[in-house]
């Protein structure tokens, strides 16, 4: 992550910053790959740490089909 000052990203800001898509990541967490954090009713927070986890488990080389 570059901001080591930001504790925590919506879910379009920690695309922006991961240069993916919004709905990589949604998807991430519907799968239960990345688990969000929800402060009000509905608007998701990725914490940093959870991010960089996340980021970390994915895999090193791309899947084959």
């Amino acid at each position: 992550m570059e901001d080591q000052g930001q504790l925590a990203y919506s879910i379009d800001n920690f695309a922006a910053v991961c240069d993916l898509s919004d709905w990589t990541i949604r998807q991430a967490i519907r799968r239960g790959e990345l688990v969000p954090k929800y402060p009000g009713k509905k608007k998701a927070l990725i914490l940093r740490e959870e991010g960089e986890r996340w980021l970390q488990s994915l895999p090193n080389e791309p899947r084959r089909l």
